[in-house]
């Protein structure tokens, strides 16, 4: 009998990041829903480098990111670099608890630009 890693009764859980991007005046609000993970990354920063391309301002709002693993911070910081490649102003929107506390446990709090807002659409912060 050979055995695997997942069982048959077992099943691995579908994890999927979704990403909305919306033009909002005087910057693009990339709205992010999932996990943040190793498994979603490389399709994320894919995202980032094409709205990067066209923005002069762009908000990542992390409100609804249920999780972020080691390789989804190191996406974000990624996108800070290409963001500053193309001289794009690049914050970080309304980072979920769980979001917020790997940015402050890896010290990366005074990093990036972190905004909160009550709505996190495309109204300015308050």
């Amino acid at each position: 009998m050979k055995h695997s890693l997942w069982s048959s009764t077992r099943t691995r859980r579908k994890i999927e990041l979704q990403t909305d991007v919306s033009e909002c005046g005087t910057f693009h609000l990339m709205s992010v829903h999932g996990r943040l993970t190793i498994d979603t990354s490389p399709d994320f920063v894919d995202e980032i480098r094409r709205v990067v391309r066209k923005a002069s301002h762009l908000k990542v709002n992390l409100a609804d990111v249920a999780y972020v693993d080691s390789s989804g911070i190191s996406v974000l910081i990624q996108g800070l670099k290409l963001a500053q490649e193309r001289s794009v102003d690049y914050t970080l929107l309304n980072p979920s608890p769980k979001v917020q506390a790997v940015i402050e446990l890896s010290q990366l709090h005074n990093f990036f630009n972190i905004e909160s807002s009550s709505g996190g659409g495309c109204a300015e912060p308050e």
